[in-house]
Order: structure tokens, then sequence, then C-alpha cells
């Protein structure tokens, strides 16, 4: 009998515990490495085996070649997430040929090196691979 009711409180607590947790995972996100921060965009290399963005891009600053690199054009965003770090961030993107200003972000004028020509806007950025939704949602 004891092991019984035991049994029952462990399960109840674990139902318990679960329900506490966010109610579902976004992990369709793809990991996107920063390459570069110029003044007027972010370089990203999106790490997917899907092709998206400039097929073979040279950083003529690093002398480095890449696939699947894409420009993002709101540096403050990125910035305010990453400190300013080449850190992996993970989004969610669509591609776009506009170029997409922050209109509450001063953005420079200057030329970026040789940048890519593949322009995205992330419609979801995160710093964990799977984006938690929050209960309810």
């Amino acid at each position: 009998m004891k092991k019984t009711v035991l049994s029952v409180i462990v399960l109840v607590a674990i139902v318990s515990l679960a329900s506490c947790t966010k109610e579902s995972a976004n992990c369709d996100l793809i990991a996107a490495k920063i390459i570069r921060f110029d003044c007027d965009r972010v370089i990203f290399q999106l790490l997917t085996t899907e092709s998206i963005g400039d097929a073979d891009w040279h950083d003529l600053q690093s002398g480095n070649r890449y696939s699947n690199v894409v420009s993002y054009y709101n540096t403050c965003a990125i910035a305010a997430l990453t400190n300013g770090n080449y850190d992996t961030l993970y989004v969610s993107l669509k591609k776009t040929n506009e170029t997409l200003y922050d209109r509450n972000c001063f953005q420079c004028q200057a030329m970026s090196d040789n940048p890519p020509q593949t322009k995205v806007d992330f419609t979801e950025i995160s710093q964990s691979a799977c984006a938690i939704e929050p209960k309810g949602n």
C-alpha cells in the first residue's frame, strides 16, 4: 500500500512539474553565425544544409570564403542581443530585396566592403536553438 501511495505521489509530482514548464518549443530555427559587423548590416553564415544566401562569399577583411551568407540590416537588435560578440544565434527568416533599417537605431551611410547580395529579415531571433513559447500562446 505504501509503495502504491508513493508511486502515485511521484507520478503527480512529475505531472505537476511538467505542467510548469513551457508548453511548446519552436525548433525550426536556423543557426546563424555572425561573421562580421558592418556599420549598416550584420553578415551571417546560415548553418544549414539548405541553400540560402550567397553560395561562395569572400570576406575581403579576413580573406575567408563562406557559403550561405546573408546580410541583416538591424545592427542594433543584434548588438543588443550579443553585446557585439560574434555569437551564433538562432533565427527564422524571410528573404527580401529591400534594405531593412530600424528607424529607432542610428545607421551609418558608409559602404560595406563586399557585402553579401542576399538580404534577409529575421522574423524571430533567439539565443537558444529552440525558442520556447510561453504557455497559453
